[in-house]
């Protein structure tokens, strides 16, 4: 069988059945949004990696050399985000370079990683550096330290929680296809693409709430809420009318045509955090962190959404998978 017929995530779970296997010292293993270590010392760690491949994640005739070095770490960045956040963070990156490549350009790349790495407490300290035959590539991984022993994970859903969201989706798939189009970098909705903002902060005081679940949004909510349901071994349905879309998508999705709804269920990159919590909790939470409520956890599996009426909507994307398995 090919990956192509896998698909992304079922590769990812063939691999994790080669990666498994019990050793004290590692705390939660593949298949998160980090991986959580104990450190010789006795403090949790938690290790995340991604990486930017040209024509598959940008296409450097839109996307400047600063905004693809911000937008490299902080995705990375956002997986500590979903774990509970760590207080500061350390990076190694890997670049793949085509040899035409004008240093110039790198120092600008490195120039976006130090504003992202100020802002959020993460400190580039060494990496890699290969040659590339053709597309550039930029792979970072990123280590903290979990500020105590609990943390948050895909696996801790239950039945009856409230399902949120911080911010509002669909904002970054839709500014990226005005990019495609020619469109300017100025309009809101690219520049939530070309920068994305982690939300350390949320995920911290989420954790610290009593939040039960998190992942951040980078493939889709759909398919991204269908982790948290695969993981937790629940099902999820949430309202249509509920998730919350930005004034700006809705302007820019009527100027390209689009489907503002749709870019909002499946268009991933927006990199803000579900959270998932008892309803005692999420009322806090919606109070001093502002996560909207979107639905809930329900027994049986898979992603369920309803429209205004009620009744359940047809969907004929659910999320990004690299391999475009089912």
């Amino acid at each position: 069988m090919r990956v192509s017929e896998s698909g992304e995530f079922g590769l990812i779970a063939e691999l994790r059945k080669i990666l498994s296997g019990d050793r004290e010292d590692i705390i939660l293993p593949p298949g998160d949004d980090a991986a959580v270590f104990r450190a010789p010392g006795g403090e949790l760690m938690a290790f995340t990696t991604d990486a930017l491949v040209e024509g598959v994640h940008f296409d450097r005739a839109y996307v400047s050399w600063r905004a693809l070095g911000y937008k490299s770490l902080a995705v990375n960045i956002s997986d500590l985000a979903a774990m509970g956040g760590c207080p500061s963070s350390f990076a190694l990156v890997v670049l793949g370079l085509p040899e035409d490549i004008e240093v110039e350009n790198i120092n600008h790349l490195y120039e976006g990683m130090m504003k992202c790495g100020e802002k959020f407490s993460c400190r580039i300290v060494g990496g890699d550096i290969v040659r590339s035959p053709r597309q550039l590539f930029i792979s970072v991984s990123v280590i903290g330290g979990l500020p105590r022993e609990t943390f948050l994970t895909r696996a801790g859903a239950g039945t009856g929680q409230s399902i949120m969201i911080t911010g509002t989706l669909g904002d970054s798939a839709i500014g990226l296809d005005w990019l495609k189009r020619g469109g300017g970098g100025e309009n809101a909705c690219a520049r939530k693409h070309l920068y994305p903002e982690p939300r350390l902060r949320e995920g911290k005081r989420a954790l610290e709430l009593g939040a039960a679940a998190a992942i951040d949004v980078s493939d889709g909510l759909l398919r991204d809420l269908g982790h948290i349901c695969e993981e937790s071994g629940v099902g999820a349905r949430i309202m249509a009318q509920e998730i919350p879309i930005s004034a700006a998508a809705f302007e820019t999705a009527r100027e390209l045509d689009e489907d503002a709804l749709g870019a909002a269920l499946s268009g991933g990159e927006d990199y803000e955090l579900i959270v998932i919590a008892d309803e005692e909790n999420a009322l806090a939470m919606r109070a001093e962190i502002g996560l909207v409520r979107i639905g809930e956890i329900t027994q049986g599996s898979g992603v369920t959404v309803l429209d205004a009426s009620g009744r359940m909507m047809q969907l004929e994307k659910t999320g990004y998978d690299h391999f475009g398995g089912a």
